[in-house]
């Protein structure tokens, strides 16, 4: 965990900036929360960074927790208005969610298991991960420096993901896949959206599930 600590404090100055090179990404990562989540619901995110995905669903009340004090730091001067901290809320939320998140995590049980404490019986949780087939590819990318640094990591498939999610109590309404390329090539994005995707959905870079209480 302290690995992790010391990479996400380390890049956190350089953190928006990566994001604004890959905007094609966020801005796909932004459509499909948006999508899951109505504006204007308590809101906690696990992982919240600099608070920009939390910040674009317009939260009724919005909570962020991150293990990086750095990346808190730019988050609570960028959205003052969104409670962000390095510790867990003691409240329950309408939705709860976690993007790229998941494959940092050294005992991801145990977070899932802290996270049912925050939910209700109506309440929605969300996992965005990149596709582990995507892993060499984004490896690669990070060697060329197209991409942000991942600091340690550990990819899990969907199968792993779902034995998580039932131990720690939680039933998946919704496994999908979106984003046939997280670039932005013109024409070809824009085509590959409209004619490919649905052919090709397993091999799309954004991978997601949606799950309750059981």
């Amino acid at each position: 965990m302290d690995a992790i600590k010391f990479h996400f404090n380390r890049i956190a100055a350089d953190y928006d900036s990566y994001k604004r090179r890959n905007w094609y990404y966020y801005s796909s990562l932004k459509s499909l929360l948006s999508s899951l989540i109505p504006f204007h619901r308590r809101v906690l995110e696990v992982g919240c960074g600099t608070g920009d995905l939390l910040a674009y669903l317009h939260p009724k009340y919005g909570y962020g927790i991150d293990i990086s004090s750095h990346m808190l730091t730019i988050a609570k001067t960028k959205y003052p208005y969104l409670r962000f901290s390095t510790h867990y809320p003691g409240e329950k939320f309408e939705y709860i969610f976690m993007s790229d998140v998941i494959e940092h995590l050294t005992d991801p049980l145990a977070i899932l298991n802290k996270i049912t404490k925050f939910m209700t019986k109506h309440s929605v949780f969300i996992c965005t991960m990149a596709n582990p087939k995507w892993e060499p590819i984004l490896m690669l990318a990070e060697k060329l420096r197209l991409k942000m640094p991942e600091g340690p990591h550990n990819r899990i498939n969907f199968a792993q993901l779902q034995h998580l999610l039932l131990n720690s109590g939680l039933q998946i309404t919704c496994h999908d896949y979106c984003l046939l390329c997280p670039v932005y090539l013109p024409i070809i994005s824009n085509f590959s959206a409209r004619h490919l995707e649905k052919y090709l959905k397993s091999w799309s870079f954004i991978e997601y599930v949606v799950a309750k209480k059981k």
